[in-house]
């Protein structure tokens, strides 16, 4: 708990925020109503929301860069009160529309800066615990602020005034904190091609999810009031709905840990396709209590969408790609969430109220195909290798914070490294100049210094750890490793500049091993994204007589990043490739050994229907950059390593050079006996023009295996 005390004023300014913006979501469609506007008048302003929504997710992070969390917290708090009092003077779709879409800009940006505030302020420890209780004061505020509905009629101008009251209060929690808040650094941009790619159901799931959470969000209280709903069942009603988006996530979230995600999906639309029949059906014969029954399960259904469809496609992403993917994921949703109002009102005004929950039932029916289709042309991922599931709010802008993307993320940052960032801030050219400083004055923070400062000025990095590390020897290896880290892309040229060190010590080639390999190991350790550039520099500088030892380094990277094993290999051996048969034998150990292997081989078959096994990869990779007369060594070793893998090992590199197929299948059958007839049937088949001279050679050895063998003698 004592972990959380300084999250507290986050977590009220969020819920003073969330309830001025439920009072809101609930008064607009109604007092649009009451006002005798049409359906698709109201539908089209209340999806204006998302179209700010959407830009202030692209837009926002910059904002917050430029002026900090705080002013722009303050900023946005003063632009939405605006909008609130601004509500009360002109009821006019046109000017609500635009004060929709400001909202939605404000909203946007309020939530990204408490989230990357609470992201960059949580740690490995904690982040779990500060992400759910952040989810929970969401779903909490939102329904304490559709419950004030019952403070006065929907047209009465308090109401918005308390709206404005809850945006201004808001602020003070934020203001009156003693932390400046945190600085913030633009994620990489996956392109919604390469990520619809990766994962089609994430990317169409999340947007149908947009389409009905907005949809019934926001014009569930317009069918409230068509079927006769006093505004204090209206106001219950749409509280239900925010319980059950949030308590129903945790069973649906087990299950979809425990079975096939997209079956767990299907079998959830289904029941909120079962709902939306029942809920309006007891609403017409006033059964209340069983209607807010049918609303939140038909609530918590449709809010288990979002999250399953982001945990399918963080299956199959990287770690180090789900931010970046996140970023499209929610523009999904905001163009869904623009789309779902509009179209559901266009529905209700042609065939009345009770079509918002046919127009909710198609849009899911939509999904389950989508999903059933899927499933029938790709397999699910392994329930060993899925990401867990986790419980999303209503704002789905909370990826940083999300523990599922934290990945090699900044350690604490001490005092002596916050004076410099604060210093920086002013003098951002000096930065490496400030760090030096500081550091001098500190000798014992200069790794936390060196690790934060390269964190929020990557640009700088190189310069900063060269000169620190000259200043300061004996924290050499630990500076340069850290800002390695913080730093990914320094990595390199951080490699190369402690190589050149290690040279000109001169030391005996096992010395220069010994200390070439720590440097790896450490490296590797904090810049995993860099393991083939780092390894190809180390190696290198190993003795041109010592294979067995760039082999060894070939090891150390193939293990640091798993899923650069072949990039890694192949290199080492552009580099040295004289040592390409030991570094093709010990990367193939470490497939053998990966407990990745099932993942990667997963995901590489879904990508190329052509795929032939990580171990053929390999092969193949090092045969390209290594000397022709070692290719059938190259093969045997693979084969060796992975003797499941011999066959595709054998018909690729048969491929590769058809004039040594026949020794190939030799080498390997010897190798790997009990694979010798899958070894021969694979490369027969693949080179049929070959296939007779190869039954040949096995007639021939089947023969010369007989004529070794002893006649047995006469039974006594």
């Amino acid at each position: 708990m004592r972990a959380l005390n300084q999250f507290l004023p986050l977590y009220l300014s969020c819920t003073l925020l969330l309830m001025g913006n439920g009072l809101l979501f609930i008064i607009i469609p109604m007092s649009m109503r009451l006002d005798g506007q049409d359906t698709d008048a109201i539908g089209l302003v209340m999806s204006l929301y998302f179209v700010g929504m959407l830009l202030g997710s692209l837009y926002g992070r910059h904002l917050i860069s430029r002026v900090g969390h705080i002013r722009i917290f303050a900023a946005c708090a003063s632009v939405a009160t605006m909008c609130a009092l601004l509500h009360s003077i002109w009821s006019v779709p046109l000017v609500w529309g635009v004060l929709r879409i400001l909202i939605g800009f404000t909203n946007a940006t309020f939530f990204m800066t408490m989230e990357t505030w609470l992201s960059e302020s949580s740690t490995s420890e904690n982040r779990a615990t500060v992400f759910g209780s952040y989810q929970f004061v969401t779903y909490f505020g939102l329904a304490l602020g559709q419950l004030m509905l019952n403070f006065a009629e929907p047209q009465d101008p308090i109401l918005y005034i308390y709206v404005a009251m809850l945006f201004c209060l808001c602020m003070i929690p934020v203001l009156m904190s003693r932390s400046g808040g945190p600085r913030i650094n633009e994620p990489e941009s996956m392109p919604l091609k390469t990520l619809y790619h990766t994962s089609p159901l994430g990317v169409v799931g999340i947007m149908i999810s947009g389409i009905c959470l907005g949809a019934f969000y926001n014009m569930s209280s317009v069918y409230g009031a068509d079927v006769g709903m006093d505004k204090s069942q209206i106001a219950t009603f749409m509280s239900a709905t925010m319980v059950g988006g949030f308590l129903l996530q945790f069973p649906i979230g087990k299950l979809a840990d425990t079975f096939d995600r997209r079956t767990v999906l299907v079998m959830t639309l289904l029941v909120a396709c079962l709902a939306a029949m029942i809920l309006p059906i007891m609403a017409n014969q006033g059964e209340m209590l069983t209607t807010i029954v049918c609303a939140v399960i038909l609530s918590g259904a449709l809010a288990c969408v979002y999250p399953i469809a982001l945990a399918d496609a963080f299956d199959r992403l990287k770690p180090t790609e789900m931010v970046a993917a996140s970023g499209k994921l929610i523009l999904a949703y905001a163009a869904g969430g623009a789309i779902g109002p509009y179209t559901a009102s266009l529905v209700m005004k042609q065939v009345g109220a009770e079509a918002l929950f046919g127009y909710l039932i198609v849009a899911s029916l939509v999904l389950v195909a989508f999903v059933m289709y899927r499933m029938s042309i790709r397999s699910a991922v392994p329930d060993a290798l899925q990401e867990a599931f986790v419980v999303q709010g209503m704002t789905p802008m909370a990826t940083e914070l999300d523990p599922r993307t934290e990945y090699n993320s900044l350690d604490e940052t001490g005092i002596a490294a916050e004076t410099v960032l604060l210093l920086a801030e002013e003098n951002p050219d000096d930065v490496v100049e400030i760090a030096i400083s500081v550091a001098l004055n500190q000798p014992e923070e200069a790794v936390n210094i060196a690790q934060a400062t390269a964190y929020h000025y990557p640009d700088s990095a190189e310069a900063l750890a060269i000169a620190l590390a000259d200043e300061l020897p004996h924290d050499k290896l630990d500076i340069i490793t850290s800002v390695a880290g913080s730093a990914p892309q320094s990595g390199a040229a951080l490699a190369r500049y402690m190589c050149d060190l290690i040279k000109q010590q001169k030391l005996d080639p096992q010395a220069s091993f010994k200390a070439l390999s720590r440097l790896t190991r450490k490296l590797l350790d904090e810049a995993p994204l860099q393991a083939a550039e780092i390894a190809a520099i180390v190696s290198q500088e190993v003795a041109d007589d010592m294979p067995e030892l760039v082999a060894e380094i070939a090891v150390l990277a193939a293990e640091a990043a798993p899923d650069q094993r072949i990039e890694v290999a192949a290199a080492i051996i552009q580099e040295v490739p004289e040592a390409s048969v030991e570094v093709a034998s010990g990367v193939a150990e470490t497939i053998a050994a990966s407990p990745d292997d099932e993942l990667h081989s997963f995901l590489a078959a879904e990508d190329d229907d052509n795929y032939v096994g990580e171990g053929a990869e390999l092969a193949i990779a090092v045969a390209l950059e290594a000397p022709n007369q070692a290719l059938l060594e190259i093969a045997t070793a693979v084969a060796e390593a992975l003797p499941e893998d011999a066959a595709q090992v054998a018909e690729s590199m048969a491929q590769a050079d058809p004039e040594q197929a026949s020794d190939i299948v030799d080498s390997i059958s010897e190798a790997v006996p009990e694979m010798a007839d899958d070894v021969m049937y694979a490369v027969a088949s693949s080179l049929p023009e070959q296939a007779e001279e190869l039954l040949q050679e096995v007639l021939l050895d089947a023969e010369a295996n007989e004529s070794a063998t002893p006649e047995a003698g006469p039974r006594q």
